[in-house]
């Protein structure tokens, strides 16, 4: 029988290409709308899979591939087809998503997938990720936050993306290590 929360992240995951045609066709406010649905039901679900016990294999997979589509999609919309992110930021969020795929790949391989938790500074970065790509939507669809405050998100948001991939390849590297 299917969970409740895992039937939240599938919906979550049908919500990805809504979000990147109202993007690709500059439906901004729709893309918003889309992007607050899909983030307050990532929320909803971890939290229902937590309450009613539902913690499955599927959605310990499935949750992450959903968050980082919906993110990602917005970086590459957003760097290459809206122009607002900068590409350099753009491909250090997807080499530090990459690097977090081939690292859990590696650690699976060698029987350690107990071992793959998300840290502290793994979700900060995640949530700065989601900031950034909200604050582009709301900037898009009323240019009510300047340039110079998103060129300063860019760059924390950089700053802690950078961080956590050296401390997750740190981490891995320690597991693979037996330490």
């Amino acid at each position: 029988m299917a969970s409740i929360p895992n039937l939240i992240t599938v919906f979550r995951v049908f919500l990805v290409p809504v979000f990147i045609m109202a993007v690709f066709y500059g439906r901004f406010k729709l893309a918003l709308v889309t992007f607050l649905v899909a983030s307050v039901s990532d929320a909803l679900d971890g939290f229902l899979a937590r309450k009613l016990n539902q913690v499955t294999r599927i959605g310990i997979i499935l949750d992450p591939i959903a968050d980082k589509a919906l993110i990602d999609s917005g970086y590459l919309l957003f760097s290459f087809y809206g122009k607002v992110i900068p590409v350099w930021l753009t491909v250090l969020v997807l080499s530090r998503d990459v690097l977090i795929l081939f690292g859990g790949w590696l650690l699976s391989v060698f029987g350690k997938v107990d071992k793959i938790r998300p840290s502290f500074l793994g979700k900060a970065t995640a949530f700065l990720q989601f900031i950034t790509v909200l604050a582009v939507l709301i900037s898009v669809n009323w240019g009510i936050i300047g340039k110079r405050a998103l060129y300063t998100l860019f760059v924390v948001t950089a700053a802690f993306t950078a961080t956590s991939a050296f401390h997750y390849t740190y981490r891995g590297i320690r597991e693979l290590n037996g330490e």
